[in-house]
Parts: C-alpha cells; structure tokens; sequence
C-alpha cells in the first residue's frame, strides 16, 4: 500500500554534522514509501543533503555517506584540533577562551569540504530541477536569521550559500557573500519548519538530528509529521563510516515506525509480530495493574504518580491514546536498552527475547539467587554503581523462584521500580 500525500509536500533536514547520514535513512523510507516532496529546505549538513535530493542524486548523497570521513571534510592539521572544538560545543562559555588561544588560526580548514561541495552539487542541474529548495543560514554578528531560496540567489552562489549554511563557527570560519558575513544556519533554526509552511507547503516531514529538540509546537499538527532521532549519533565531528552505516539505519527505521510501518518508540518491531502477541500484551496489562493494586492500600491517600510507579515509567516516552501492545514493547524497550541490544535492529517479539536471554547475566543471577532470598538483595545496589544487567537478572530469577508478589518482592517494587518493571517484563515474555 502506498502512501498517498499532496503534491505540496516538503522535506525539511535539520543540522547536525556528521549525523547526517540519518537524514539519508530516512529519504529512503520515504521513497519505500512512495513519498516524494515537491520542495526541500535545510539547515548546515541538512542543506547539503537537501540539494542532492533536490537534484535527484540521492544515490550520489547515499554513496558520501558510506566512505565520508573527518579528512574529507578539514585539512589534516585541523583535525588535530577536533577535540578542542568537541569540547566547546559540550562548554559553550569555553569560546572566548578558545578563539584567544588559536589566535589568527580562529577556525578550522575546511578546504575538503568545499571541494566536496563542488563535487556533489551541481548548481545547473539544481536549478533545472522541478523540486524546489531554500536553505537557512544567520547573519553574523548580529545573528539574524536569513531564509534563502534557491531563486533569490545568484548565479554561481550556491556552493557559497551552502558552505554559510553550514559554517558552524568557530569550528568552521563565517562565510563573506555580498559583503555580509554568514555563519551556520543552527543558530536562528536549525529545522527550518517555518520556512517550509511560508513556502506553501500543505504537507511538512521534518527530520531532526540536531543535539536538541528544535521545535516541539508540531508534535501535535496534523499536517506535520516531525521525526526526532530515536538514540544518540555520535558527535557533531565524528565523521565514521561504521557509526555513519548504523545512523542510516536508524534514520530509516525512525521514519517507517513514524508512518506506522514498523512499531515501537526507541526500537523498531515487526507489526505482524506484535498483531500475533496482542492477547499476550493484554495480560501483561493487566498484571501490571494487579500489580500497582498491591501498593495502595485501600483508602490510602497518594499522589498519582507514587501508586502507580510502573505505569508512570512506561508512560514517559508513550504515544498518546497507547494501546495495549504500546505498553507491551515499551516495557521490552527498557529491558533492551538495560541488555544494550542493538537498536538498528527490526526486531520480532521471539527475536528480542532471543537476544536478552543472550545477553542478560541469568546464569550468574541464578549463582546468587540463594544469597538474595536470605535477605541480602542490598548488595545488588551497593555502590559505587550497580550493575544494572545483573539487578534486573537477579530480580527475574527472584520472581520465577518464588512464584508470587512476595513482601520481598514488593519492597524491592517499591525502592527501585524501574528495575523491576524489567523483571516483570522478563517473567512474562521469557
């Protein structure tokens, strides 16, 4: 089945730097789709992928990311300063610092990437395409935002608009262009929504790849669907690859579960796998709320969040009006994220319970289980810092041995209910 979407539909890529290969991922679900826009906007690396994609080389965009690396994009002895510019973007009060350090050398050498640009933009054939396309980039110093389209920028001024888009200072030096200044587009809008709804466009996918959520007014807009990445893709110069390869897969399977093709929130499963185990999901509710019931006593006052702590943790990163099966792969999420399973993986129901009782420590939770019924559960949260894997195996095992809610069983709910939600997800799907 194809999804059909009007004619006015706008693809918006955000910045991020070397993440962008997840903004590739997801052209691709689009086009798996059947979903093709008819305008693209974009900030920084989000403009570069935009062009290809309005020039119709997404195979070209598709073919960078698998081979780009740092020294394609700085000169070698730039590179020597990534980790100083990494650590000012996490410590932004640091700038003044650094850019008195570096003295006349402000910026990095960013000849690659403008030979890259030259390599993979071609402005004629962008200018002959049907798609339209605009990019965003802010006015230095005074920080205003610059919304530029494709037909108000001179001949021959393209490659220029792209590397000020993409001039994230002082990493990369301000672009002159006219006798004005431009740094990177990020710091007015780094998804440039905005710019897609005055365009016209009736119908806006935004993908977000930037450290920090953009926008968050188009989370309930009908005609918006806005794609915020699902894990962590590295940082804005780590340009891998392996980490590229992963981030695509990611891109592309953030994007099908948007369009309700694959299921989950943080990891992607098989639909037909979750229809197959709806009637497992409905009991596992249910158990859940029994459950909580344990907790209040009745007549007893409490907050809401305090009486039903598992619900609460399920419910923090939920869809609104979840169903039952919502909550069912939320709670194997969270027992995934703890077991680090890999999250570019499209999973089934069997396939994940496969892979945590692969990479649980059961077999050392069952060495320990006698110690833990004595009474010394404490020592899984000693410090300096627990070993969350283990905590959740030794509570699975304490449940399977004694076969119901014990007091144990419920003081240890009560103190650390995030783990033994993880429990309770294994003793009814293991």
């Amino acid at each position: 089945m194809r999804v059909i979407l009007p004619s006015e539909t706008a693809l918006v890529l955000g910045g991020g730097g070397a993440k962008g290969a997840y903004e590739i991922g997801a052209i691709e679900a689009l086009e798996s789709l059947g979903i093709r826009a008819s305008s693209v906007y974009g900030t920084s690396v989000g403009a570069l992928n935009a062009a290809m994609y309005a020039q119709g080389r997404m195979d070209h965009a598709a073919a960078l990311w698998e081979q780009l690396r740092l020294e394609d994009v700085v000169t070698e002895e730039s590179a020597e300063l990534v980790e100083d510019i990494e650590k000012l973007f996490d410590h932004p009060d640091k700038l003044l610092d650094f850019i008195a350090r570096r003295g006349p050398k402000k910026s990095l050498d960013i000849t690659p990437f403008a030979a890259m640009l030259s390599a993979y933009v071609d402005e004629d054939r962008l200018r002959g395409s049907d798609i339209r396309f605009g990019l965003v980039a802010t006015r230095f110093p005074s920080l205003s935002c610059v919304e530029k389209r494709l037909q108000d920028m001179a001949p021959g001024s393209v490659h220029s608009w792209l590397l000020a888009s993409s001039a994230c200072y002082p990493a990369f030096p301000a672009v002159t262009i006219d006798d004005d200044r431009f740094i990177d587009g990020g710091f007015c809008d780094n998804v440039p929504v905005g710019m897609a709804i005055r365009g016209g466009a009736k119908r806006i996918i935004a993908i977000d790849i930037g450290r920090s959520r953009a926008h968050d007014q188009y989370d309930r807009r009908p005609n918006i669907t806005y794609i915020r990445t699902s894990h962590p893709l590295g940082s804005l110069l780590d340009f891998d690859p392996e980490r590229s390869s992963r981030n695509r897969i990611l891109g592309r399977n953030d994007t099908l579960r948007a369009f309700g093709r694959l299921r989950g929130v943080r990891y992607s499963f098989d639909p037909h796998s979750v229809q197959a185990h709806l009637l497992e999901a409905e009991t596992f509710l249910a158990r859940l709320t029994l459950c909580e019931s344990l907790l209040t006593p009745p007549g007893a006052l409490r907050r809401n969040a305090d009486a039903a702590p598992l619900f609460s943790i399920l419910e923090e990163t939920l869809p609104p009006k979840p169903d039952a099966a919502d909550y069912m792969l939320r709670a194997l999420e969270l027992c995934a994220e703890t077991a680090q399973l890999n999250p570019a993986e499209v999973y089934t129901i069997e396939s994940l319970t496969d892979a945590l009782r692969a990479h649980l420590p059961l077999e050392k939770a069952d060495s320990m289980i006698d110690s833990l019924l004595g009474g010394r559960i404490g020592v899984l949260f000693a410090p300096p810092q627990p070993d969350r894997r283990l905590v959740i195996a030794c509570l699975f095992r304490l449940l399977e041995r004694e076969r119901s809610f014990s007091p144990l069983a419920l003081r240890t709910l009560t103190a650390f209910p995030r783990e033994m939600l993880c429990a309770l997800t294994l003793r009814e799907f293991l």
